[in-house]
């Protein structure tokens, strides 16, 4: 045997064994890690399943994006606060911002925000200057923090992480998924008394979830399919709409039924659809054990004699955000003041209406920002919408459904933090936008010959 073989096979065993090492020193240290110390089953389970999961999250950033827009319908459930002992807005908040830097470090794109999201920078402004007079400092401090935080992931880390057609569709199929699994879970509910929840108790967050994934479903899966295909889509379709009835969130409903009826102007085949499901929906209620409850409360749309009668609580709420805003229409009572101004003081901490809350909190000016933020969202999804040629026609119109639920939600839920998926729906629809300029400038995407059906 030659010199310069033997070292070779030297080489070759040198390496293996150096591996074989390798592998048996982490398995020593894992079972140290695992074993040694006095773990739980708990605490086992949470770090067999945590470990590979985080990682999965890590990768995908997209993923934790999903999971982060709806975590608060799903961490109030104790089962799933007793597996994890931290805050999972938190965990995810720190996992989002880790996959970021990932993305940054393998120099993926980003997608250019827009000149609108300056305003953003101005609201906060005003909501710093306000601290000098709010009634309560800490409370005020805690709301601006949660702005500049949780509430203000969702608006920036779309830009950062959902760069790629890929990222967007897989983005969607994370949040169809978990949305999925919440409405599934209200269903055990049924034939109770009471309307049905998420697993933190939420009726009005059960309807926000269900309309959105029913709309995603609309949206991005029906179009593809031929009709006799779309009738497969109905039992998908019949968990969120026996969540989004059984919850009798009638904001959410509302919502839905504008963006139903305005597909029907882009998808005209979708009118057979839409047939089939109210004639199949009518049929098939009496059997589904939806609560009593659910029905009286989406009746009061059409059997309230006044508006008083309709809003019920919230309309003393909004007259009082009303009466405030009267009294300090330039410069609010300080953010988070509502609360403490209020005749049932922390009882209700908002008005239920966003751009109430922030003229009765922070001033005109302030509702006057998020106005526009929201005015050149809804400009900038009508020029998508128009545009039929673009190779992500699907995204927009998706993009401005959803931007209509997100709207309709600020008008009856607030406040600015509580409903994170309304913000996230204003920058989906600049993401889309970035991704059509990108696609139109690069050389290597053509346009399809039919745009409807590209995705």
């Amino acid at each position: 045997m030659s010199l310069h073989s033997a070292v070779g096979v030297f080489h070759r065993f040198h390496q293996l064994s150096l591996s074989r090492f390798a592998i048996l020193a982490a398995s020593l240290g894992v079972g140290w890690a695992l074993f040694a110390a006095s773990l739980s089953r708990q605490t086992l389970i949470t770090c067999v399943l945590g470990i590979p999961g985080i990682s999965v999250l890590l990768i995908y950033p997209e993923l934790a994006l999903a999971l982060y827009v709806v975590i608060g319908d799903l961490k109030g459930d104790e089962r799933v606060a007793s597996i994890f002992p931290i805050d999972l807005t938190l965990a995810l908040g720190a996992i989002i911002l880790v996959g970021i830097a990932l993305n940054s470090f393998r120099r993926k794109r980003t997608v250019r925000m827009p000149a609108a999201f300056l305003l953003y920078i101005a609201l906060i402004a005003l909501m710093v200057a306000s601290l000098a007079y709010t009634p309560v400092f800490d409370a005020g401090l805690e709301k601006l923090g949660r702005f500049l935080t949780v509430t203000g992931l969702v608006i920036v880390a779309p830009f950062f992480i959902l760069t790629t057609p890929q990222a967007l569709k897989r983005f969607f199929a994370g949040f169809a998924i978990i949305t999925f699994l919440i409405c599934a879970y209200s269903l055990t509910q049924l034939g109770g008394s009471d309307r049905l929840v998420t697993p933190s108790s939420n009726t009005i967050g059960l309807g926000h979830v269900a309309c959105s994934l029913i709309l995603l479903l609309w949206f991005i899966c029906m179009p593809r399919l031929s009709f006799f295909k779309r009738m497969l889509v109905y039992p998908l379709l019949a968990v969120p709409l026996m969540a989004l009835i059984g919850s009798g969130s009638r904001g959410a409903a509302i919502a839905l039924g504008m963006a139903i009826l305005a597909s029907l102007f882009l998808y005209r085949q979708f009118a057979a659809d839409l047939a089939c499901l109210i004639v199949l929906g009518f049929a098939a209620i009496p059997f589904l054990s939806i609560p009593e409850a659910s029905f009286e409360y989406l009746g009061t749309l059409a059997n309230s004699r006044s508006m008083n009668n309709l809003l019920n609580f919230r309309a003393e709420l909004l007259g009082y955000g009303w009466h405030l805003l009267q009294q300090h229409p330039l410069i609010g009572v300080g953010i988070q003041g509502f609360r403490y101004h209020s005749p049932n003081a922390g009882l209700y901490n908002w008005p239920h209406n966003i751009f109430l809350e922030l003229a009765c909190e922070l001033g005109i000016p302030a509702m006057l920002i998020v106005c526009s933020v929201f005015g050149s969202a809804i400009r900038e999804s009508a020029r998508q919408v128009r545009d039929e040629i673009s190779p992500y026609v699907t995204f927009s119109y998706l993009a401005a459904a959803l931007l209509l639920v997100g709207f309709v939600n600020s008008l009856n839920t607030g406040d600015i933090n509580s409903d994170r998926s309304t913000w996230l729906f204003i920058s989906l629809v600049f993401v889309v936008g970035g991704l059509r300029i990108r696609a139109a400038k690069s050389p290597e995407v053509s346009t399809p010959c039919s745009a409807r059906t590209s995705l």
